[in-house]
């Protein structure tokens, strides 16, 4: 007789869902390719009553088989993935964008866009439509969020119901086809700054910045040109100057693109390049470019404005190629990122030296990546870093790696020192928020959350740390009945900023009058019953 496990090893998945067999569509990287809601999460432990607001964040997603097997998994559908905290309660929703892509791929019922950003490999059809997975960053902006990827424009999305609501072009002000994945929103003037790259095009060395009042208004567009074309994930601003790292990810050239080779290529012949422009007035003619060796770059930590007239800017450092899955141009394809030395350097760029080399300073002799600050503390001087990283005291070999991490640091950049919590070989932690204890608390001072992901169990949960006891762990586990794939960038969101007071759920048929019955009140029950002796505060007690 057949089992069930021999028949399904048997019959053929269907083409429209059968995915590459690697690392990236396989096991706890399976697609998910489902939106959810879960009332009340369990919690392991006590979320602090003072976490009060919403923390989102967004994954790549595949909800079809890709039309080239050879296709990098940051092509995936953007799925914003939010979790809402009061009184101690935790509520989660998660929902894909609807971006053009999504709706045409829904239609279809099967993948119709090609490689990442190579609208040659499409489908003719929508080899001109928007291309966006808006799957990179989700940040809130003008009482919206902003689903963001650098190829397009952001798409704006409902902060509450998670509803998709258009693609965006700040009322008609932002005039680049493309925008970062990383704007930069100043902490005391509300300020946006950002910028677009490739942004006349496929292969153009155009970049475009931007700056919008706390009001959306646009008080600046400088258009400029970089040495060559190639990648910009993310940018930098102090109180007086922009700053445009780009690794030397060389931009295919768009005849290279039409015979479907991947996006970028990694040129071992070019330098690391930043560019300098000032954050007011700036003309294209003010921009300076300095140069590095050879060396990957990939996120900001923080920058700001030195007293000795200086622009520094702190980073992790790769000496290699970190993106791996965008070959060299030449050399060994095979490359692998465990052999590359990383560690957080800082920059100091002088803006009236005629020398445009620069060299790193070392401040953290520790491999990690995804750095978060205490916002509050954006583009000024700071103290602390919080990074994602490889613990390798339990091993090279089965600690997690390739982009993946396994470890959480809080790093002093002035000491060099720093502490972690590590949450073990089979466990996936990602790129955490940062939560200040109170509005006037010291720098550093308060909780940092995190997704993780149990490749043992293959089930998904939301960490809480304290920062001041950061390495005995979390003080609180939001558990998910599921699992989901390892998320990029996200933002915290305090309830005082959302627009309204709405639960993140659906809510439907839970009347005024049956909160007023029951939330928050004792259920008493005429036998002994597994009832809390007091029944703990109702997360959201006014009207949604």
């Amino acid at each position: 007789m057949n089992t069930l496990d021999r028949v399904e090893r048997e019959l053929q998945v269907s083409r429209e869902t059968r995915y590459p067999q690697n690392g990236f569509f396989l096991g706890p990287e399976s697609p998910c390719r489902f939106e959810a809601e879960v009332y009340n999460c369990t919690v392991r432990g006590q979320i602090p009553k003072e976490i009060d607001g919403t923390y989102y964040r967004v994954m790549p997603d595949a909800l079809w088989g890709p039309l080239y097997d050879n296709d990098v998994f940051i092509n995936g559908d953007g799925c914003v993935n939010a979790v809402r905290i009061r009184n101690g309660h935790a509520d989660f929703k998660s929902r894909y964008v609807r971006t053009e892509k999504f709706c045409i791929e829904r239609a279809a019922r099967q993948a119709v866009y090609g490689r990442y950003r190579n609208r040659h490999t499409d489908d003719p059809r929508v080899k001109h439509r928007i291309h966006s997975t808006a799957n990179t960053h989700v940040v809130y902006w003008q009482k919206q969020l902003l689903a963001l990827k650098e190829d397009s424009r952001p798409y704006s999305m409902d902060p509450d119901s998670l509803d998709t609501t258009g693609y965006y072009d700040f009322e008609g002000q932002y005039t680049a086809p493309t925008h970062t994945a990383h704007p930069k929103i100043d902490p005391i003037s509300g300020e946006m700054v950002t910028m677009g790259y490739q942004a006349k095009g496929d292969g153009t060395t155009d970049v475009v910045y931007f700056l919008f009042d706390k009001n959306g208004r646009k008080l600046e567009e400088c258009w400029v040109n970089a040495p060559y074309a190639g990648m910009m994930h993310d940018m930098a601003c102090t109180e007086k100057w922009i700053i445009f790292p780009m690794p030397p990810l060389e931009a295919a050239s768009v005849d290279d693109l039409m015979q479907g080779s991947k996006a970028f290529a990694w040129d071992d012949n070019k330098p690391l390049v930043f560019g300098l422009l000032p954050r007011r007035n700036p003309k294209p003619s003010d921009v300076r470019w300095f140069t590095y060796k050879n060396a990957f770059f990939g996120h900001i930590g923080n920058a700001f404005d030195g007293e000795d007239g200086c622009v520094y800017l702190d980073s992790p450092l790769t000496y290699g190629n970190k993106f791996w899955f965008f070959p060299p141009k030449s050399g060994d394809r095979k490359q692998n990122i465990q052999h590359f030395k990383s560690h957080y350097v800082r920059w100091k760029f002088d803006p009236r030296s005629s020398d445009s080399t620069v060299a790193p300073a070392e401040l953290i002799d520790l491999e990690g990546e995804m750095p978060r600050v205490d916002e509050r503390f954006l583009s000024r001087p700071y103290h602390t870093v919080f990074l994602a990283m490889h613990n390798k005291t339990v091993g090279r070999d089965t600690a997690v790696t390739g982009g993946s991490y396994n470890a959480i640091a809080a790093c002093d950049v002035n000491s060099g020192t720093y502490k972690f919590w590590s949450a073990g070989p089979d466990v996936t932690v990602h790129e955490v928020a940062f939560v200040p204890r109170s509005p006037t608390a010291p720098e550093a001072d308060g909780w940092l959350i995190t997704f993780a992901n149990r490749r043992d169990t293959l089930l998904s949960s939301i960490l809480v740390l304290d920062t001041a006891a950061l390495e005995r762990g979390p003080v609180a586990i939001i558990e998910l009945p599921f699992r989901l794939r390892a998320g990029i960038h996200g933002s915290w969101v305090p309830a005082g900023d959302l627009p309204e007071d709405k639960e993140l759920c659906d809510m439907a048929g839970v009347t005024e009058d049956l909160r007023k019955e029951f939330a928050g009140n004792t259920v008493s029950t005429p036998f002994p019953s597994n009832a809390p002796a007091v029944c703990a505060p109702n997360g959201f007690s006014r009207k949604g």
